[in-house]
C-alpha cells in the first residue's frame, strides 16, 4: 500500500471489513452468517450509539444499515458515516418499501437499497459492485501517485496541460529551469 493511500488494504483483497448495523437479533445473524461464507470481516452493532463508539472507520469498506433503528435513522446516521468513513460504501437495509426513504438515503450517500427480507444474491451483487468499484478507485489513485512520482523525479521538463493547452503543472525541474512558478503560469498558454 503507499503511504498516502486513502484506500483500506481490504478493499484490493477479496474478502472486506464490514460494519452491519442492525436491531434485529436474527437478521443481524443471517446478515453475518453470509458476509462471513463470503470470507469478509464482520463487526456488528446494534444500535447508531454502539456504530458510532466504534474507532476503526479508517479500515471500513461497506456499513450495512439498517434503515430504522432504536435510536436513530439511516437518514439521520448517513451523513455521519460518510464523514466518519468517507471510503466505505452505505447499503440501507429496510422492511419498509417507500420512494422517499429510497430517494434520501441515496441522496445523503448510500451506494445502494435492498429491502427486507433480504436475498442473499442481492447483497452478494451488491457487494460484488462495490468491490469492483473500489479497486478500481483504487488502482487510480495508484496510477495518479506513480505519475506525480514521475513528474517529481524526472530530470527533465515536464508539462502537463489541459486540452486547451494551458499549463496544469509541471516539475521542479522546469521550475528550476524557467524560473517560473506553477501558480504564476497555471491555466496560462
Amino acid at each position: 500500500m503507499l503511504v498516502n493511500d486513502p484506500f483500506p488494504q481490504t478493499m484490493i483483497n477479496s474478502a472486506l471489513s464490514v460494519l452491519l448495523v442492525e436491531d434485529d437479533p436474527d437478521t443481524r445473524a443471517n446478515l453475518c452468517d453470509i458476509l462471513e461464507l463470503d470470507g469478509h470481516h464482520v463487526a456488528v452493532a446494534g444500535t447508531v450509539k454502539e456504530a458510532l463508539d466504534r474507532q476503526d472507520w479508517p479500515g471500513l469498506c461497506v456499513i450495512i444499515l439498517d434503515r430504522r433503528l432504536p435510536d436513530g435513522s439511516a437518514e439521520e446516521l448517513l451523513p455521519k458515516l460518510k464523514q466518519l468513513a468517507p471510503h466505505a460504501a452505505v447499503i440501507v437495509v429496510t422492511g419498509y418499501a417507500d420512494l422517499d426513504g429510497t430517494i434520501t438515503a441515496l441522496r445523503h450517500g448510500a451506494a445502494d437499497y435492498i429491502l427486507k427480507p433480504i436475498n442473499a444474491e442481492a447483497l452478494r451483487a451488491s457487494i460484488s459492485r462495490i468491490a469492483d468499484r473500489q479497486q478500481m478507485q483504487h488502482a487510480l489513485h495508484e496510477e495518479r501517485q506513480l505519475a506525480q512520482r514521475v513528474l517529481q523525479a524526472a530530470e527533465a521538463i515536464v508539462l502537463v496541460l489541459d486540452l486547451e493547452g494551458r499549463v496544469e503543472r509541471f516539475n521542479r525541474y522546469t521550475e528550476e529551469l524557467t524560473g517560473w512558478m506553477l501558480d504564476e503560469v497555471k491555466g496560462k498558454d
